[in-house]
């Protein structure tokens, strides 16, 4: 499509709502995740998509409204993903349980026609906004470290974006150099609108950073797993809630008041308690205070 100056000028429509605000994800863009081998990238990928599904918010990722996701994944196969996805959507409202949608490959290069029309006709028929490909490498059959052969892979993809207008999530595995980003040619860091990489942390916390083209990236922040539900959070949220009630609260009424998991607020209680940040007498929560 071609537009003059003149349209561009006279042209006053807003601009379309971002799917995940702070210009994590915007309208017909392509987010990567990056991280090493067993860094939680799917499980990531994987409540991004629920969320998107949903219009449900979660660890600091604010999602703007509902959309209609098509998640292409090539690793763990069916039963193990059925299993992880039906303790994640264990509360999911059945109103938008039709707009989450899988589709398992053991493999897909879509830089070939046939596979790229596949997938295209699949995205077409199922009206999804959202595309995932989880993880890159098993959607293409080039060298890596070619800034070209990777190129004409995105190309692929942008064909995708441009022409069914949706947004496209990756998940993609880093190198040997961690530090580095992404495996293979650094065409990748060109090629991507916005990016999130995984850094591992202790125990079940991961350490995230961003990059985004369009906007101010997110501040670097840290999420926790929770093994209960498969869901990442963030563990912060109990001063502020003490706070409000005048740094006190019976233990019951803060855990219903508290927005998470029962074992994740005991998880969270107990974390406060060895900080030293909360002390619990005979069953009330109370903030300690510090000289």
């Amino acid at each position: 499509m071609i537009y003059t100056l003149k349209e561009i000028i006279n042209d006053h429509s807003p601009m379309p709502e971002p799917i995940i605000k702070n210009g994590i994800l915007l309208d017909k863009t392509m987010l990567v995740i990056v991280g090493p081998p067993k860094s939680k990238k799917t499980f990531l990928a994987q409540n991004l998509a629920l969320a998107i599904a949903s219009g449900k918010s979660f660890a600091n990722f604010e999602i703007t409204k509902p959309k209609k996701v098509l998640y292409f994944l090539a690793e763990g196969g069916y039963y193990p993903n059925r299993d992880r996805l039906q303790k994640m959507g264990a509360y999911f409202s059945e109103k938008y349980m039709e707009d989450f949608m899988l589709s398992l490959f053991s493999y897909l290069p879509i830089n070939h026609n046939d596979d790229y029309n596949t997938m295209y006709n699949l995205i077409k028929a199922s009206g999804a906004e959202v595309v995932v490909i989880d993880p890159l490498i098993k959607f293409h059959d080039v060298d890596e470290n070619s800034a070209s052969q990777l190129s004409d892979v995105f190309g692929k993809i942008r064909g995708l974006i441009n022409e069914l207008k949706v947004s496209v999530i990756l998940v993609h595995h880093t190198g040997k150099v961690e530090s580095r980003g992404g495996r293979g040619s650094s065409a990748l860091v060109g090629e991507y609108d916005s990016c999130i990489t995984i850094h591992k942390g202790s125990d079940n916390a991961i350490k995230l950073s961003y990059d985004t083209r369009h906007t101010e990236p997110p501040v670097n922040n840290q999420i926790c797993f929770n093994p209960d539900t498969f869901w990442f959070e963030t563990d912060d949220g109990i001063l502020e809630l003490l706070m409000e009630h005048g740094g006190s609260m019976p233990k019951k009424d803060f855990l219903s008041s508290y927005d998470k998991h029962q074992s994740t607020a005991y998880r969270h209680i107990s974390k406060a308690e060895k900080a030293g940040q909360i002390k619990d007498e005979g069953g009330v929560l109370e903030m300690v205070e510090t000289e």
